[in-house]
């Protein structure tokens, strides 16, 4: 089965890898520090929550399809590089997080939102999306930038 942040033993791995990233933890792709990362990932879990409005979809309108969701959340591994959903670029918006431990910190509390939530709101790329497929994109997304600061 494919991980999932809603399996409790796949949140407890991400919440792990998240506790061990600290200051020394260097990017290796990419563009965004590990601060900035950080707050992309919680801005994902907000929209999720309703706490920031989606603006709109964005993206090819397959990413909305059955079929698109499953290839890019189960089928595929994402490629460095992948385009973000224009709420979620930390670099062409302000940020005022600038603590590591303040973003690590927000990041798990809204982890912990989500495994309380019964519906989480459409995702600006995939739209309206079951729990379940919404726990894979949260699961996939945070393994992603973790792999990216090798953790």
């Amino acid at each position: 089965m494919a991980a999932n942040i809603f399996n409790q033993k796949d949140y407890m791995g991400i919440k792990n890898r998240i506790n061990q990233l600290n200051p020394q933890s260097q990017h290796q792709w990419g563009k965004m520090s590990l601060i900035q990362t950080l707050e992309h990932c919680s801005i994902q879990l907000r929209i999720g929550l309703g706490i920031v409005s989606e603006n709109g979809y964005e993206g090819p309108s397959i990413y909305r399809t059955t079929i698109g969701r499953w290839i890019l959340l189960y089928a595929v591994p994402w490629p460095k590089g992948t385009k973000t959903p224009s709420q979620m670029n930390i670099l062409s918006n302000s940020s005022s997080v600038s603590d590591l431990q303040d973003s690590k910190q927000t990041l798990l509390e809204l982890l912990e939102k989500t495994q309380i939530e019964h519906r989480l709101k459409p995702h600006p790329f995939f739209g309206d999306m079951k729990k379940k497929d919404w726990g894979r994109l949260i699961w996939k997304h945070l393994d992603h930038h973790l792999r990216q600061f090798r953790n």
